[in-house]
């Protein structure tokens, strides 16, 4: 008897650990997905994502995939989940380009931007309406993102925007950014440098900001209180989560583990094995 309420206590536990009730989860109506480390790593699929994400929609939620990623636009970003055979679509996914692209368009309309990004960045920008100049002298704000082919003279214009005075939107400020071939510099390369030489500090769209979650709200249309975010890094997708007051998932498929949220301050409201463990 003692040792069965002894299992008993220590599957519970199990449980709040993991979340209280994973099932609980489905109570929201809006759900914000981060997608690298909780959908897929690289170029696997994690186990039951696809399931998971074909269930919610049959249950009617609304969900956004987002991504830090400043160099991808969601045309680019689609070549890589069909070739995952994901069930996402188009008009369902925010990489930080799209996102800051999105805010560009309501808050600084018929302004003119000088850009420090990739191709993916500048597409996005310029589908959603911005003007984009490379005169330093006739921008209005200054946008920053990754830059594979940073130069002296792109340094140069920067510099002279944001000491004159204009804003300064940044996708992310990232410092490391994942590839197959490894760890390579991230969108804070630029920030950092920038910051450096003229003491600024840009708006940052991305994650941890609320900026990007805001937008993803935005979109799906529901009330915060209605809404969750699930991601995999805690002083990224769950800190963006709390900033912008919705309710935070936690999965451990991809780059946090238990020790590390053992000594993180930062607590998400659950905490899932993966993704399809909201219907287990």
């Amino acid at each position: 008897m003692e040792k069965g309420e002894d299992r008993k206590r220590r599957n519970m536990d199990r449980r709040t650990s993991l979340g209280v009730s994973m099932k609980e989860i489905l109570k929201y109506k809006g759900f914000i997905i981060d997608m690298d480390g909780v959908v897929y790593r690289e170029k696997e699929v994690i186990e039951g994502s696809r399931e998971a994400i074909k269930r919610l929609k049959e249950l009617g939620k609304k969900i956004v995939f987002i991504s830090n990623n400043s160099t991808r636009s969601r045309e680019e970003y689609m070549e890589k989940l069909r070739d995952l055979n994901l069930p996402i679509e188009i008009d369902e996914i925010m990489p930080a380009t799209y996102a800051l692209a999105t805010y560009l368009s309501r808050k600084y309309p018929d302004k003119k931007v000088f850009v420090l990004g990739t191709l993916g960045l500048i597409k996005e920008l310029l589908w959603a309406g911005i003007k984009i100049t490379e005169d330093e002298e006739k921008a209005d704000l200054l946008v920053t993102g990754s830059d594979l082919n940073i130069s002296y003279e792109k340094f140069k214009k920067a510099t002279r925007i944001l000491l004159a005075g204009k804003p300064w939107i940044a996708t992310n400020k990232d410092k490391l950014h994942p590839t197959q071939s490894g760890l390579v510099p991230g969108a804070g390369l630029i920030v950092g440098a920038l910051s450096f030489i003229t003491g600024r500090e840009p708006e940052i769209i991305g994650k941890p900001s609320k900026n990007i979650v805001e937008e993803a709200i935005k979109k799906i249309g529901v009330k915060k209180e209605e809404c969750i975010i699930i991601g995999d890094l805690i002083e990224s997708d769950i800190l963006a989560g709390k900033n912008a007051g919705i309710a935070t998932a936690l999965v451990l498929s991809g780059a946090t583990n238990r020790e590390d949220l053992k000594k993180s301050s930062i607590k998400p409201d659950y905490v899932l094995e993966r993704l399809f463990s909201i219907f287990e």
